[in-house]
């Protein structure tokens, strides 16, 4: 059974698209708002900023959706080679934003402060070019299935997986800003990537062996998403 940390793969699609740079933004009083990617009522602000930035984010990728067997289907948009793991360039930002990389929260428990300044981390990091690779045009606070996915990839592999050596594992770990980034085409060597990169170089917060039912469980759920989260395709 080493298919280890197939889900992992799922990190290629959507941690929450952001809006404005991978500097977090001075602090204001929208800051005091409930915030979960989304504006608050009444706060243009954050629509306004991807109203401007809009359409850069093609027809093809906006709403699609991030599961394994999605991007399965996608070879012609898949990388040349699959994307080994590397250190966040982003663990310095994190920081600064006053998120506890020792244990960190899960996203939707950040302070809304904290989380509108993560924001535009996970757009860098995925290589988005606007708040669309998440969120609905124009209503931030809509519910779309990449939202979900999202807060799941969040709470399922950011929370209680680091690096084989301790440091800490965000998005850019595994996409080094491209959506994509695994080459399905020879299954083999997809097998032999994903063991040799998510299990043997990947370990939990909480010491226990990184296998594969860390992220399939005991059962072996290829359908994470759907299975697994309980979010409809």
């Amino acid at each position: 059974m080493k298919h280890a940390a197939l889900a992992l793969a799922l990190l290629m699609g959507a941690f929450a698209g952001a809006c404005g740079s991978a500097t977090p933004p001075p602090e204001t009083a929208a800051d005091k708002d409930d915030f979960d990617g989304e504006s608050s009522p009444g706060d243009d602000s954050a629509t306004a900023g991807s109203e401007s930035a809009k359409p850069a984010k093609s027809d093809k990728t906006a709403g699609k959706g991030k599961d394994a067997e999605a991007d399965e289907g996608d070879e012609d948009e898949a990388p040349a080679k699959s994307t080994p793991i590397q250190a966040t360039k982003f663990e310095a930002d994190l920081k600064k934003i006053g998120i506890n990389l020792k244990k960190i929260p899960e996203l939707e428990k950040l302070p809304s402060a904290q989380k509108k300044k993560v924001m535009p981390l996970l757009q860098k990091a995925l290589g988005y070019d606007t708040c669309q690779g998440c969120h609905a045009e124009g209503d931030f606070k809509k519910e779309t299935r990449d939202m979900k996915v999202a807060r799941e990839m969040w709470r399922h592999f950011v929370v209680p997986l680091r690096s084989e050596s301790g440091g800490t594992l965000f998005c850019d770990s595994c996409h080094a800003g491209n959506e994509h980034v695994l080459n399905r085409k020879d299954k083999k060597a997809l097998q032999a990537f994903m063991e040799e990169e998510y299990q043997n170089k990947l370990a939990r917060t909480n010491k226990e062996d990184m296998e594969c039912g860390t992220c399939h469980g005991d059962a072996m759920e290829t359908k994470i998403i759907e299975k697994l989260w309980n979010i409809p395709e």
